[in-house]
């Protein structure tokens, strides 16, 4: 399994058997790339929603140097995200391997149009937007989302070589263990990338902060993705 975090290191990634990979999202500070390290380009939720510049994004590929990027999405729309995958993948494809998100992947008409590209080959990575769906919070109904998730896994997992979670709950990680290891099983790199952890998730942890719910140094946020890692992988 790879996860990607802006804090992200090999020797945290080590610590639970994972392969690490750094999160750049666009129009967020990016920290210094690690060597050897895979790094994942996103357009972030607010991207998805707002929409992004075509060209800025392309450069922002090209600077960054990822393994893979997100083609431009439109939050809650597979038909538009669709529209944009055929105008925009090949722009990306010049500077990073292009990841399909599909939005809408709970309904059974988007989940089978996908299998159709997958099949087609108009297709080959995939992503899975795991933070916020059009009728569901997934920090508030992890259990939805994640069943949502399960039951794309299994239609997917074998059909493609990589598929990644974008931005998944913690409790949906739990949840979504045993299909990712199966997903693995059937030939599938798993991966998701989470900024989560960034966000004290108790008043105990906001303590050893000094009162803080957000990091101030980069120890800090290592020490929190951690402890993210700890609960979800457990």
């Amino acid at each position: 399994m790879i996860i990607c975090a802006p804090d992200m290191t090999p020797e945290i990634a080590a610590k639970f058997g994972v392969e690490p990979c750094m999160l750049a999202a666009f129009g967020r500070r990016m920290p210094q790339p690690r060597k050897g390290m895979k790094v994942l380009a996103d357009v972030g939720l607010s991207g998805a929603k707002r929409g992004v510049d075509i060209v800025a994004y392309v450069q922002f590929v090209r600077r960054v140097r990822p393994t893979w990027a997100v083609v431009p999405d439109v939050f809650g729309d597979f038909d538009a995200t669709l529209a944009r995958w055929r105008s925009y993948a090949p722009l990306v494809a010049k500077h990073a391997g292009p990841i399909l998100a599909a939005q809408e992947f709970h309904k059974p008409r988007v989940l089978d149009a996908v299998v159709e590209l997958l099949r087609a080959g108009e297709a080959e990575r995939l992503a899975l937007p795991m933070r916020q769906h059009p009728d569901a919070s997934c920090s508030r109904e992890p259990r939805l989302c994640a069943e949502r998730a399960e039951r794309a896994l299994r239609a997917l997992c074998g059909m493609t070589p990589h598929v990644h979670l974008l931005g998944p709950a913690l409790r949906s990680v739990k949840m979504l263990k045993d299909v990712l290891k199966q997903c693995e099983r059937q030939g599938t790199v798993v991966s998701f990338d989470t900024m989560a952890y960034r966000r004290a998730p108790n008043s105990s942890i906001k303590k050893q902060l000094g009162g803080r719910w957000q990091p101030n140094t980069s120890e800090e946020a290592k020490k929190m993705l951690e402890a993210w890692l700890r609960q979800a992988l457990a």
